[in-house]
């Protein structure tokens, strides 16, 4: 598995692991090729980044540019 694979997995497993709304522990024990250290490890490295997840295209843009009918013109 090249690096641009793995990462690629992990960015989908990041994803589902934030969707899913369950702790690192319980999400691991339903995937049970996942170790917990594996997810806190790949957690820890995107934090500092700009990642974009799947699903959150826009979500490392600001607020203004994101919904811009948030934004009041006066």
């Amino acid at each position: 598995m090249t690096k641009a694979e793995r990462q690629a997995l992990w960015e989908t497993r990041i994803a589902e692991y934030k969707k899913s709304g369950q702790s690192v522990r319980e999400w691991c024990a339903t995937h049970e090729d996942v170790n917990p250290k594996q997810l806190w490890y790949w957690l820890r490295k995107y934090k500092n980044q700009d990642v974009v997840y799947p699903g959150n295209s826009n979500r490392w843009l600001p607020v203004e540019i994101r919904e811009p009918s948030s934004v009041s013109v006066k």
